[in-house]
């Protein structure tokens, strides 16, 4: 296994992500995915000088000051169209988000007048032109930008999208992902376990993963070390999937099938090995568009690898243009003494620095609950000195997107 470093595996994964494919979606489904074109204005925002408080409408040329009385003509409502003041000397009510009244040009709040039967008395020494109004097409012009392509949608971009009046969205689609974890030892957790198992928890582990940064056409599967039926059911997989991710199988132990199996099902082998801990027998490898992940057994390799290097991938093929990457500073001294990158499990203090976790190697998946996720720690120096700053990724998503 020829090792390979950090930096070449991330940069050979990206070469070999092929162009995002789009799709159009329903409006209520498109939250986390990726605008695949710009979205045009189909209407001035506003479409109307719009009332932003309930109160009266008047022409400013007609206040006379404080105290004034003004007889009241109607009601202005939201949602009606728009009405008019025929006499300028009197002033009409108005509803917020209804359009203003033909011959008025200023909206003064229910709590600056005393209102009476049928008038106002106005209880202010002020009104401006466009006072408490918002202006027609202030905020966008019919035929302008609304949102870039490439924006991630949320939900200020459903609120806009749904009130150009759009039921559907061409957006960047997501990937269809398999995940695929081997093992005799493996039982699902409504087995009744024997002693030399072990349940099964890299699959909804990764599974999580992928949902909390916005993936859901995941399937999960599971094989035993059989060569044969790791066969079958990757040829399968791959028919199925744009990505597989494969747990387990991939190092040099005598039922690593994973490797050779993949060789025969067609998929083009990238690299074999990564010079890194957790994580070194990582296998990536391609099959026409679509990537296979071949990620290490132990829980703790399994998800760093998935966060470091398939995260980030998925996140491309779905139109992400930018990838966010974080940097903690290191609240005390660190020794490492392999010559490796090292993903080092830690926890953000009180002065948001990292302190590592004490764990006992790539199986300890119990203490990643008391870490906050993992430092990336190069291979050029053996000591890292508090104060320093370097990659942090959290297990946890704050989505993310």
């Amino acid at each position: 296994m020829m090792l390979i470093s950090v930096s070449r595996a991330e940069r050979l994964i990206c070469e070999a992500l092929p162009a995002p494919k789009t799709a159009t979606i329903p409006l209520s489904h498109a939250n986390y995915f990726v605008l695949a074109v710009d979205i045009i204005a189909k209407r001035d925002y506003p479409p109307f000088h719009r009332m932003t408080k309930d109160g009266i409408a008047l022409s400013s040329s007609c206040f006379a000051g404080y105290g004034q009385c003004m007889k009241l003509s109607g009601y202005a409502q939201a949602g009606k169209p728009q009405a008019v003041l025929e006499d300028a000397t009197m002033a009409i009510e108005v509803a917020t988000g209804a359009p203003l009244p033909r011959g008025t040009d200023a909206v003064i709040p229910y709590e600056e007048v005393e209102k009476q039967a049928e008038a106002v008395i106005l209880n202010t020494d002020h009104v401006r032109v466009g006072e408490n109004i918002h202006p027609q097409a202030s905020d966008c012009r019919k035929g302008n930008v609304l949102i870039n392509k490439g924006t991630i949608i949320g939900s200020p971009e459903i609120a806009i999208l749904g009130s150009n009046g759009m039921q559907s969205v061409e957006v960047y689609a997501k990937p269809r992902i398999v995940i695929v974890t081997t093992g005799d030892e493996l039982v699902s957790v409504d087995s009744n376990i024997k002693p030399h198992q072990l349940y099964r928890s890299n699959d909804v582990m990764l599974l999580a993963a992928l949902q909390g940064h916005g993936f859901t056409s995941i399937h999960c599967t599971h094989v035993p070390d059989d060569a044969s039926l790791l066969y079958s059911e990757l040829a399968k997989t791959l028919d199925a999937a744009d990505v597989v991710l494969i747990s387990g199988g991939v190092s040099k132990g005598a039922y690593d099938f994973i490797p050779e199996v993949l060789k025969k099902t067609g998929v083009k082998k990238i690299f074999h090995g990564v010079s890194q801990r957790p994580g070194k027998p990582m296998w990536f490898g391609k099959k026409g568009r679509k990537l296979v992940f071949g990620l290490p057994g132990n829980p703790v390799s399994a998800l760093t690898c998935t966060l470091r290097y398939v995260i980030p991938a998925l996140k491309k093929l779905s139109g992400y243009s930018k990838s966010h990457c974080v940097t903690k500073t290191l609240g005390e001294a660190v020794d490492i003494n392999v010559p490796l990158t090292v993903f080092l499990p830690v926890k953000v203090n009180t002065n948001n620095e990292v302190v590592p976790v004490s764990h006992n190697g790539s199986g300890d998946f119990i203490s990643l609950a008391e870490s906050s996720g993992f430092i990336e720690l190069p291979p050029e120096t053996n000591h890292f000195y508090a104060g320093e700053c370097y990659r942090f990724i959290p297990w946890r998503a704050s989505c993310q997107c």
